[in-house]
């Protein structure tokens, strides 16, 4: 069941803050990734390119947590777990430039080892919100 996101934790999760993304490998092992993540319809939105471990890990099992600090109070912070909804290889491209222009207000530079072909929108629907420092 989705989680509503409080209005004081939407405005938190707003700012271009990092997040970091747990995934579990079919094997059991955890990964921890940063990325860059928004706020889309409900869901938290990230995207990442065909062939990485966290897509790999999520599609495997598409419970994730995520966890968001504050750049000035690491003590104040937001953990999401959730679940995977939606893979977008259709808005790959477009939203990996849409989260550029959030952190570094420019459309995405692709390096060498990548292209818009690779680019895949990870939907992730809140199940349960813990908050600190609020």
């Amino acid at each position: 069941m989705a989680a509503q996101i409080p209005p004081q934790v939407k405005t938190f999760l707003d700012k271009p803050l990092f997040a970091v993304l747990a995934t579990q490998s079919p094997s059991g092992r955890v990964q921890a990734t940063p990325v860059w993540y928004m706020l889309a319809d409900g869901h938290i939105l990230i995207n990442t390119s065909a062939g990485r471990t966290k897509l790999r890990n999520m599609e495997a099992n598409r419970g994730v947590a995520l966890a968001i600090l504050d750049r000035e109070n690491p003590y104040k912070y937001v953990q999401i777990q959730g679940k995977v909804v939606k893979f977008d290889r259709e808005s790959g491209a477009k939203d990996i430039d849409r989260l550029s222009q959030r952190y570094h207000g420019r459309p995405y530079q692709y390096p060498p080892t990548d292209n818009p072909k690779n680019r895949i929108t990870i939907r992730i629907e809140p199940e349960r919100i813990n908050t600190m420092g609020f």
